[in-house]
């Protein structure tokens, strides 16, 4: 036996952890809420807390959407759309000139003839794949184009060049770690899903991207 002293101690102990596995609980079902409600109308309550919420609690969550049936790939989607209009202001007033886009290589066709170079893989604008048009419609605009052979090279290019803001394609997994990378750098990023991800063939929603790259605030400098 204890003495009387150590089973007080024991016993709240166990309070606490069961008040605070309780609050854990509730505000992973609040914020999960928030999730679903922010899913189906486009729209964010408290985006900042929220975010926060979703990246202490998201195993949480994600149990809870399990038990009630409810696709957790939901919480990444709207993870990106958050990150994505928390950013949106700094992202804007970011002249085009001074932004880069990093593409995945797997938006490519099966059948590219692009070659790796130091800079990433050169599309020629073969036209087997949408590529080579959005490169030069992003071009145009002034924004420069890397198509990425692999992870290492995004960091590669933001030390050697400092982009003052990121638009990032790739999977929800990839965009999530692509936000934080550029948060770390202190860069505004946007980052837009694929549609259909994998290794190869992949889809990509082209006019959801050129929405992405052609938003410009009136403040930005010219």
């Amino acid at each position: 036996m204890f003495p009387d002293y150590i089973n007080q101690l024991f016993y709240l102990v166990g309070e606490a952890v069961v008040l605070l596995a309780v609050l854990v609980l509730i505000l992973s079902i609040i914020v999960a809420l928030l999730i679903l409600y922010s899913f189906k109308t486009g729209n964010f309550f408290a985006a900042r807390y929220m975010l926060i919420g979703i990246v202490l609690l998201e195993n949480v969550i994600k149990a809870i959407f399990w038990v009630l049936r409810v696709d957790d790939s939901i919480i990444d989607d709207v993870g990106v759309r958050l990150r994505n209009y928390i950013n949106n202001r700094k992202f804007s007033r970011v002249p085009y000139e001074e932004r880069f886009i990093f593409m995945p290589q797997c938006v490519r066709s099966t059948e590219c003839p692009a070659k790796l170079t130091p800079e990433g893989i050169k599309c020629i604008d073969c036209g087997r794949c949408r590529v080579g048009e959005a490169k030069k419609y992003a071009e145009g605009l002034g924004y420069r184009l890397f198509i990425v052979p692999g992870s290492s090279f995004i960091k590669r290019m933001i030390k050697k060049y400092q982009p003052q803001a990121i638009v990032g394609v790739g999977c929800h997994m990839e965009i999530k770690e692509g936000l934080d990378l550029c948060h770390r750098y202190g860069i505004p990023a946007r980052g837009v899903p694929l549609l259909k991800a994998g290794c190869v063939a992949t889809e990509l929603d082209w006019e959801q991207f050129y929405e992405a790259i052609k938003e410009k605030d009136a403040l930005a400098k010219k």
